[in-house]
């Protein structure tokens, strides 16, 4: 199955962030093939050399353990970035640039799709 999550939660502000992300790498772990997609304020979980805040687990750590559970496709919404004035230089890991036909695509040609 090609399960496509579609993270809109910034970092720290709630707890979605992170169990989107604990939810994907699971998901990697019984084989499903696993795409993340980062838009709106989700795009902040990208961004290098976090600091976490209130107590909560950095993101950025489990972010850089994706490549461990062969979770390539990684995905952004240039025009995401392009309204908060975020450039890929500024991620921590590698990601795809997407555009709304992309995100048209990948919505078309997942099995499942999860919004967090």
């Amino acid at each position: 199955m090609r399960y496509l999550f579609i993270l809109k939660q910034s970092p720290y502000h709630s707890s979605l962030a992170r169990e989107a992300l604990d939810f994907a790498l699971a998901s990697a772990a019984f084989d499903q093939q696993v795409s993340l997609l980062f838009m709106g304020d989700g795009l902040f979980q990208l961004i290098k050399n976090q600091q976490s805040v209130n107590g909560k687990k950095n993101i950025e750590k489990t972010l850089n353990s994706l490549s461990l559970f062969e979770i390539e496709n990684i995905y952004y919404s240039d025009s995401c970035a392009q309204m908060r004035g975020l450039q890929y230089d500024q991620f921590s890991i590698k990601t795809k640039q997407a555009t709304h036909q992309d995100i048209q695509t990948l919505l078309n040609s997942s099995d499942r799709v999860f919004n967090f």
